[in-house]
């Protein structure tokens, strides 16, 4: 005898192979997790460990802070795969020094124009010294560059700044300021001058070495309001930092120093050979997520899905509605789809999930019968005449994901039947059916 399952065992098999489904999904996605952590892994490097070949090909993400030459060279954009590339970015690669005074560069291949570096955020202490920043004006006019007066007072940028930090966001906001307050304020940086320029007390080698510092013209974004900034690099570089993928590009690396324009800038370096940092405007990213994310929102909805049990009865009324209803039986079958489990008298019970069957009342005997299509065969079975004493019914729907169809759950000796129906009236129906024997043994016994 075919058999066909649905019950609370049938129930619990569904629920263990979801579990199992969700266990899988789980795994696949911890897969990807753990390679996306990998690639996310950022390894903070210097300059000098690209040089001195102290970082390998195995570092992927590279993160470095250093100095760019602003004065960068034409380049193609990054191989296909290798970056989150910028549509319509024009790339150039950087020359990037740990320190001003360091000649070993790393090349960086980046979409940021130079231009993009001279406007930068800066955090620096008010210095209230008229002579120095006019010192710094004449300096920079006897270098073809004159400007206005400035009436700001000096503000000496400081790389490791303690203490509290103001942010203004104008130039003009410094008249509100203290000498001594450290101060956060974005500003766009023009020519500069070095310090020692103005006392003739340069020295050209120290200079070229980095070592000294420069006042340089700065202006603000917004207003255009003037302003003098003391740095200790000289103005022909920016400070640079970003996160890339560390490159082995060895033949365009080196065509590239081979060219004019970077023999003329970089003879004097030493430049890492065949190696190069991918600079990746959008690292750390999300995209690396996507995919283990997906995994991971499936698996929940399917945890979601075998918590709440669907498909799942909803009780909505009692069983006392049908005597409102009356108790007349209709004609004809009723066509319900059936689930649970049937003990037979003298039988081994049975188990269905949504199988087709049929409701009616057999006009000889009184009695209501349930016939089932188990597997490929038809079997009926009595549902007791005295089934609200002995057992239980009530009203509801069964709720899907996609919505809910009227139900009517009836229990017997060891027997739980769900039937689902297309109409309430069909369900209303049925519910006459399986409670009119109730009411013809209540009159028989009251006569």
């Amino acid at each position: 005898m075919a058999t066909a399952r649905g019950g609370p065992s049938g129930r619990a098999d569904q629920r263990a192979t979801t579990g199992r489904i969700v266990a899988i999904l789980a795994i696949l996605a911890f897969v990807p997790v753990i390679q996306a952590g990998i690639e996310l892994i950022v390894s903070p490097v210097t300059i000098p460990d690209f040089v001195d070949r102290r970082v390998g090909p195995s570092t992927t993400l590279v993160a470095m802070d250093g100095f760019a030459l602003l004065a960068p060279l034409p380049a193609q954009p990054p191989p296909p795969g290798t970056v989150a590339a910028v549509d319509g970015a024009a790339y150039h690669w950087y020359a990037v020094r740990d320190t001003v005074a360091d000649r070993r560069i790393a090349m960086v291949r980046s979409p940021l124009a130079s231009e993009t570096l001279l406007t930068r955020t800066v955090i620096a202490r008010v210095v209230e010294d008229p002579a120095a920043v006019n010192s710094a004006l004449r300096g920079l006019a006897l270098h073809g560059e004159s400007g206005p007066n400035v009436s700001a007072p000096l503000l000496d940028e400081v790389e490791e700044p303690t203490g509290d930090i103001r942010t203004i966001d104008s130039v003009a906001q410094l008249a509100d300021a203290a000498p001594g307050d450290l101060l956060r304020i974005r500003l766009h940086f023009g020519p500069g001058v070095a310090t020692c320029v103005a006392t003739d007390t340069c020295v050209a080698r120290r200079l070229a070495d980095g070592i000294g510092s420069w006042d340089n013209l700065a202006d603000d974004p917004e207003t255009g309001e003037l302003v003098v900034v003391r740095t200790s690099y000289p103005p022909s570089v920016a400070p640079f930092g970003g996160v890339g993928v560390q490159a082995a590009n060895r033949a365009e690396v080196e065509e590239l120093l081979a060219s004019v324009p970077a023999r003329g800038l970089l003879d004097w370096a030493r430049v890492l050979r065949g190696a190069n940092v991918e600079h990746d405007l959008n690292l750390p990213i999300d995209r690396l997520w996507l995919g283990p994310l997906v995994f991971a929102m499936f698996a929940a909805l399917l945890y979601v899905g075998l918590r709440a049990g669907y498909p799942r009865f909803r009780p909505t009324e009692s069983a006392a509605r049908g005597r409102a209803i009356g108790w007349d039986r209709p004609a004809g079958e009723l066509r319900v789809v059936a689930s649970g489990r049937i003990t037979p008298p003298g039988a081994s019970p049975f188990e269905l999930t949504e199988a087709p069957a049929t409701l009616r009342a057999d006009a000889a005997t009184g009695e209501t019968t349930l016939r089932l299509k188990v597997g490929t065969e038809w079997r009926s079975v009595v549902v007791p005449r005295s089934l609200g004493a002995l057992g239980s019914v009530q009203l509801g729907d069964q709720v899907e994901i996609s919505g809910s169809r009227p139900a009517l759950r009836i229990g017997w000796f060891g027997s739980q039947v769900l039937l689902v129906f297309e109409s309430a009236a069909t369900r209303d129906a049925a519910l006459g059916l399986v409670q009119a024997p109730m009411a013809d043994s209540s009159e028989r016994r009251s006569t």
